[in-house]
């Protein structure tokens, strides 16, 4: 066997690793990425401004008149 068929095998074997890792791994980024992303809708700041928003919301409904509730009546918060 020649010294250079050493080298190949070293070099494709070292190859070979990188691309599974990145076959096992790229899925689990992904989903993590995803969920990071999600994670972003139960900050404080997000939670207030959809409290905000349904309670604009529910005082536009309330001042159309379409009976959803009167000005005494507190408005529902959307989740």
């Amino acid at each position: 066997m020649d010294e250079s068929d050493f080298y190949i095998a070293i070099a494709v074997s070292f190859v070979g690793f990188f691309v599974l890792a990145f076959v096992l791994l790229y899925p689990v980024y992904r989903f993590m990425k995803r969920e990071e992303r999600r994670s972003e809708a139960w900050t404080d700041s997000a939670i207030a401004d959809r409290r905000r928003q349904a309670l604009e919301q529910a005082e536009r409904a309330s001042s159309e008149g379409d009976g959803s509730g009167g000005p005494g009546e507190p408005p529902e918060v959307i989740g």
